[in-house]
């Protein structure tokens, strides 16, 4: 089997990533590559395309004012330092060193086109090793070619690349233009690279590079083309462009979701990430937003009107227009409308937390019912416990958090005021308003401003009252 066989791609591609460019079009401080689109920085985009081609080794340039996106990437990501801004001929350059010796083609990406799929990278990778070409281009069909390179042709031949700003001819057709993404022959591209000329204002451009290799007239096609969709040319250079890159990215997103089993009753006005994982048969209601890496159980109902973060929620769940964020939900668990879970809220299977319910940093135990109004914050609450409307667990003192302990079946009644920290007891009762200084023990009823002991009531008691 030759070393050229696609079967062979694991050993012998390279991807490099060119990513130092400064991006100044962004006006942030936080570099072009490591902004947020769909949740993941956009740089993650580019690794995981560049993957599509299994590469013996993937080696990202950066300027060494990018040290941030150099703490980004994946420890197989080898990193070469362009120390000058001088093009993207001069970038690929710094990588060569890096490349193994069994490398034979190089597939040249860039850190700004996060829309580039697996697809089309392995396409082009396929398409150069098939073939004798030095450099295989990714090109696309637009209407408008806007500021792409043209690719110019004689005899049926690519014989270059027409910028832009060069181009007189006003196109009222569809035109194949350059994408930027391109691989070549790994010993052709040592040699041609030093030969690339400087442009007008100092810099080396890859683009050169197709002009070098249609010089060679013993190769009968030394160019070739592999079309892909359009949305590979779009490259993100201010915030204009990330916003459409974003609305691209979250439509592929909720159409894979769709096809995978997933209800979105308006893809329009549902907002996921990429790493959000959903089960078949949940259903997305509009005005949701699901982000970091949220896990959805199947026939789970979220929305409409809810946000959900970096949280995880079982099957037949209900989570209606609230926050979650850090949390975990059981299965059959009803949230909402106007609830709020902040990090470190585990619910247990079968709880209903009602309207404007705050739960944060507590573990919450099965079939407990918190109906609305209330606040229960760094404690633990057994199972099937009765939290009152605007019940309160006092669980800070102005220097210190504390916990609380809710016992199985305890009663926690209307306005009471849990001070931590403070046990409840199992199949224990506070009254209405009470305010708990000290611990109640199992089964005993309190009330009042400190909250007391209440007798207990016997049948001679009931009797008594009957016949007053």
């Amino acid at each position: 089997m030759s070393s050229d066989d696609p079967s062979s791609s694991r050993s012998t591609i390279a991807a490099v990533i060119l990513a130092a460019g400064l991006g100044t079009r962004m006006r942030s401080q936080t570099p072009k590559e490591l902004q947020p689109l769909a949740g993941r920085p956009m740089i993650d985009y580019v690794v995981a395309a560049a993957r599509a081609c299994k590469p013996a080794q993937m080696i990202v340039v950066l300027s060494p004012s990018k040290l941030g996106v150099r703490d980004r990437l994946p420890a197989d990501c080898a990193v070469a330092w362009q120390h000058e801004p001088l093009g993207t001929g001069h970038a690929t350059a710094q990588a060569l060193t890096l490349l193994q010796p069994q490398v034979r083609h190089v597939v040249v990406l860039f850190g700004d086109h996060p829309l580039l799929s697996d697809v089309s990278v392995s396409s082009l990778v396929s398409a150069a090793q098939a073939s004798d070409a030095l450099a295989t281009l990714l090109t696309t069909v637009l209407d408008d070619p806007a500021g792409y390179g043209r690719l110019r042709w004689r005899d049926g031949r690519i014989v270059g690349i027409l910028e832009a700003k060069q181009d007189q001819e006003q196109h009222r057709e569809p035109i194949e233009v350059y994408s930027g993404i391109s691989c070549y022959d790994r010993r052709w591209l040592e040699s041609a690279l030093p030969r690339v000329p400087r442009s007008p204002i100092g810099e080396f451009y890859l683009t050169s590079l197709v002009e070098l290799a249609a010089e060679v007239t013993c190769i009968a096609a030394p160019v070739v083309a592999v079309q892909a969709p359009p949305d590979v040319a779009h490259g993100v250079n201010d915030r204009v462009d990330l916003a459409r890159a974003e609305v691209i990215l979250r439509r592929r997103i909720n159409e894979r979701l769709m096809r995978s089993g997933v209800a979105i009753v308006d893809p329009a006005s549902t907002f996921i990430d990429d790493l959000v994982t959903i089960a078949p048969d949940a259903r997305i209601e509009p005005f949701t937003m699901l982000e970091g890496q949220s896990v959805v159980g199947s026939r789970s109902r979220i929305g409409p009107h809810a946000l959900v973060r970096d949280s995880r929620i079982g099957s037949d769940c209900e989570v209606l227009a609230s926050v979650l964020e850090g949390s975990e939900l059981g299965d059959r668990v009803g949230v909402g409308p106007y609830a709020h879970l902040r990090p470190g809220s585990r619910v247990g299977d079968d709880v209903h937390i009602g309207n404007y319910a705050e739960i944060k940093n507590s573990v919450i135990g099965a079939k407990t019912r918190m109906g609305h109004f209330s606040y229960v914050g760094d404690a633990t609450v057994g199972e099937d416990v009765n939290i009152g409307a605007g019940a309160v667990t006092a669980n800070y003192d102005g220097v210190t958090k504390h916990r609380t302990e809710i016992g199985d079946h305890a009663f926690v009644g209307v306005d009471s005021v849990l001070r931590a920290p403070v046990r409840v007891g199992a199949n224990a009762v506070t009254g209405a308003g009470a305010v708990v200084t000290h611990d109640v023990p199992d089964g005993v009823t309190v009330a009042g401003v400190p909250a007391r002991p209440m007798p207990r009531r016997t049948e001679h008691d009931a009797e008594t009252r009957q016949g007053s």
